[in-house]
C-alpha cells in the first residue's frame, strides 16, 4: 500500500509539473502576420518595427518593440514569405522584456555603432538628449543573427549610439 500511494504522489508531481509547463505563455515559435494574431501580445502597441538585412537582399530577421501599461517588450523574428500569396509571416525567436523606463530614458534600436560601424542588431537604452551623439549608453543588447537570441552585451567600450530623434 506505501508503494501504490508513494507511486501515485509521484505520477500526480510529474503530472502537476507537465500541466505547468503547458500552460506556459511563451510566444517562442508562434508564427504571425500580425502582431494581434498572438493573443498575449493583444494588449501591446507597436513602437517600432527594424528589419535585419545584413548581407541579404531579402530581409530575414526582424525587431519589434511593442509596449503595454507596464513593460516593453524587444521581439526578434524571423521573416518568410507565404508560398501562395508571398505575404511576409513572421516567427517570434526570442523576446526581451524591458520595464516602462523613466521619463529621460528611450529605447533604441539599430541606430548604434560599434567602433564607428553601424550595427543594425543593437538594442539600447539611452537617455533622452538634444545633441546627435547620445551622451548616455544605459545597457545594449544584440539580436543575434546566428542563435537567433538577444544577448546582452557586457562591454560598452566602442559603442555610441546615435539619437534617432536628433533635429536641427
Amino acid at each position: 500500500m506505501k508503494n501504490f500511494i508513494l507511486i501515485l504522489s509521484v505520477f500526480m508531481i510529474l503530472s502537476c509539473g507537465k500541466n505547468t509547463t503547458d500552460k506556459n505563455d511563451s510566444i517562442i515559435g508562434k508564427k504571425f502576420e500580425k502582431i494581434k494574431d498572438i493573443k498575449k501580445l493583444s494588449n501591446y502597441t507597436k513602437i517600432s518595427d527594424t528589419t535585419i538585412y545584413g548581407n541579404n537582399s531579402e530581409p530575414k530577421h526582424g525587431i519589434l518593440h511593442l509596449r503595454d501599461d507596464v513593460n516593453n517588450m524587444i521581439v526578434l523574428n524571423r521573416i518568410t514569405l507565404d508560398s501562395i500569396d508571398e505575404d511576409r509571416i513572421f516567427e517570434v525567436l526570442d523576446t526581451l522584456i524591458i520595464p516602462n523606463l523613466n521619463k529621460p530614458e528611450l529605447i533604441t534600436i539599430g541606430y548604434c555603432q560599434v567602433n564607428k560601424d553601424n550595427d543594425e542588431n543593437l538594442i539600447s537604452i539611452v537617455d533622452k538628449t538634444d545633441s546627435l551623439l547620445v551622451q548616455n549608453i544605459k545597457k545594449v543588447w544584440r539580436a543575434n543573427t546566428a542563435t537567433e537570441k538577444i544577448e546582452r552585451v557586457a562591454d560598452l567600450n566602442g559603442i555610441n549610439c546615435l539619437n534617432e530623434w536628433f533635429a536641427q
